[in-house]
């Protein structure tokens, strides 16, 4: 996997930690990040593909094989469906797998200055990708405003296409990649506060998200020292 990946997934990894089922979180039983909830959309979602390219489960020769296009990233004990024992024999390796493709890759973190590309990634995995965009998008506007004098604001829609990338490498050019990220770690802790004021049962959370937070700070500060 790409060094840069490997970077932000050794922060990540540390903090979604193993096998875990509270009965407040919304994902359900979880491992290395990866819950039921999330894998079973992932699986309606490849699903939803299929349709739309005119192939049904009734003719297709893979289904409810390890090879079926619906099953391949989420049947992890390649038992023909996916449910909570997938869950409970998910490894590390798969997680990370897991995590490249439908959040590294799909938000495209590769193409982003580290501390961005860093910041993204853990707020995709713990947010969904695309709030982490909608994160990202914010505090590039805010960091792109206040501190460039040449600055066109983009659209905050959840999705990282050319104008984001564009702002992220004019951001990186005159060294405000790491200050746009801190912003947008500011953004993340509000939006943790928001979100536990409207739904007070995941309160129980919020002191693991705040240190989470304060831990990705260190983390990039650490990684522009080695610079």
């Amino acid at each position: 996997m790409p060094a840069q990946f490997e970077d932000a997934h050794a922060f990540t990894a540390r903090w979604e930690g193993g096998l875990t089922e509270h009965p407040a979180d919304p994902g359900g039983i979880t491992n290395h990040g990866v819950s039921l909830r999330w894998v079973r959309s992932l699986v309606e979602q490849a699903r939803a593909e299929c349709r739309r390219s005119a192939r049904g489960c009734g003719d297709c020769i893979d289904a409810g094989t390890p090879s079926c296009p619906a099953l391949c990233d989420s049947d992890m004990d390649g038992d023909g469906d996916v449910d909570a024992d997938d869950i409970r024999a998910c490894t590390a390796a798969q997680a990370a797998r897991l995590f490249k493709k439908h959040f590294w890759d799909a938000g495209r973190c590769g193409r982003l200055p580290e501390p961005l590309a860093i910041a993204m990634y853990d707020s995709a995995v713990n947010l969904g990708l695309p709030r982490a965009a909608r994160l990202l998008q914010q505090a590039m506007n805010l960091t792109g405003e206040s501190q460039l004098e040449e600055y066109r604001e983009i659209t905050v829609d959840g999705c990282v296409g050319p104008r984001t990338l564009a702002l992220g490498k004019a951001l990186e050019e005159a060294d405000l990649a790491q200050y746009a990220a801190r912003r947008m770690v500011a953004l993340r802790r509000q939006f943790y506060r928001r979100l536990t004021t409207t739904r007070p049962s995941l309160r129980v959370f919020l002191p693991g998200w705040n240190n989470r937070c304060k831990a990705l700070l260190q983390y990039l500060a650490d990684k522009e020292r080695e610079q």
